[in-house]
């Protein structure tokens, strides 16, 4: 049961269910609920405004989009916040980062008012399923960008951001329950495979929906081609120096010096006090072998592989 800031009590749907502890002793859960087959962080009292969550995750699907809005569609930790600046640099024609971070142009942060009260030109960016989006994504055919990670990489810097954000939002466990957690879907935006499950066979139910689909170590790899892709995708017609000048300002040393130095405007307080908590942390490709045991790597492989043996996705695990 969650209260606003007037101590008003929201009465929760009886379909949204409170994550369960998967730590046991080793600590508290992390509040969240469960709608439409996702897991989902408990919005605070200030972003709830008074509603119950489900209402405010619902809200979504009626926002009234823009035609050239963007929109990009990843999991939590698979370059959202890299990929949103790249867009941003490429749309305005400038090499200026962004001020604001992403959240502030992200659905599930701002429900339905937010996203209509956020000027043109509009880059969003999710980590809901595509059904979760407003519905307007698919009947205006707004374009679509779907960044991808390696799972083990994605696993390990999904953890090392959860664990630093402010109670009660942090996990306390170590990183061999995170693991377990990241393949059993118990932890906030489920499963990474269920996603990727999911945005699959959804874009495959709106085939006319534009969409380019990245992968965040090919762009580690040869980030100019990536910015070209993303400029041709949205019909823009950067030249080559634009393109190669918008890739060098979107280096990751460059982005997380940026992201110390100028970023502000969260819309609710992320990190723990004297955590250090950050969203750019090494951005490497194989760091995952670091904190992966050879047995937790082996079991990681078994089960991923056996769920997503018939999807074609092909990720890179290490620089050759």
């Amino acid at each position: 049961m969650s209260s606003d800031n007037s101590g008003t009590q929201l009465v929760m749907n009886p379909h949204i269910q409170e994550l369960h502890d998967q730590r046991k002793s080793k600590g508290h859960g992390i509040p969240c609920f469960q709608h439409d087959g996702v897991c989902l962080f408990m919005p605070s009292p200030e972003m709830l405004k008074g509603s119950r969550p489900v209402d405010r995750i619902n809200s979504i699907k009626e926002a009234e989009l823009k035609d050239d809005d963007i929109v990009i569609c990843a999991y939590p930790k698979c370059g959202t916040h890299w990929l949103w600046e790249v867009i941003e640099m490429l749309i305005s024609g400038t090499l200026q980062h962004q001020k604001a971070v992403k959240e502030t142009r992200m659905f599930e942060f701002l429900y339905k008012e937010g996203i209509e009260a956020v000027p043109p030109r509009r880059v969003f960016n999710t980590h809901l399923p595509l059904r979760m989006l407003p519905k307007q994504v698919v009947e205006k055919k707004i374009k679509c960008i779907q960044i991808m990670r390696n799972p083990k990489d994605t696993c390990v810097s999904y953890f090392s951001q959860i664990r630093d954000m402010v109670p009660p939002y942090n996990y306390q466990g170590d990183f061999a329950d995170f693991t377990e957690a990241f393949m059993l879907e118990n932890i906030p935006f489920g499963s990474y495979s269920t996603y990727l499950q999911s945005w699959k066979a959804e874009v495959a139910a709106a085939p006319e929906l534009p969409t380019l689909d990245m992968y965040y170590e090919d762009m580690k790899m040869d980030p100019v081609k990536a910015v070209k892709d993303i400029a041709r995708f949205l019909g823009l017609a950067s030249s080559n120096k634009f393109c190669e000048d918008v890739a060098d300002a979107c280096s990751f040393k460059k982005m997380k010096k940026i992201d110390q130095e100028m970023k502000s405007g969260l819309p609710v307080k992320i990190w723990a006090d004297g955590s250090g908590g950050t969203f750019y942390r090494k951005g490497e490709i194989g760091d995952w072998k670091n904190w992966f045991t050879v047995a937790q790597s082996e079991r990681f492989d078994q089960i991923w592989n056996k769920k997503m043996k018939d999807f074609g996705f092909e990720f890179t695990y290490t620089l050759a």
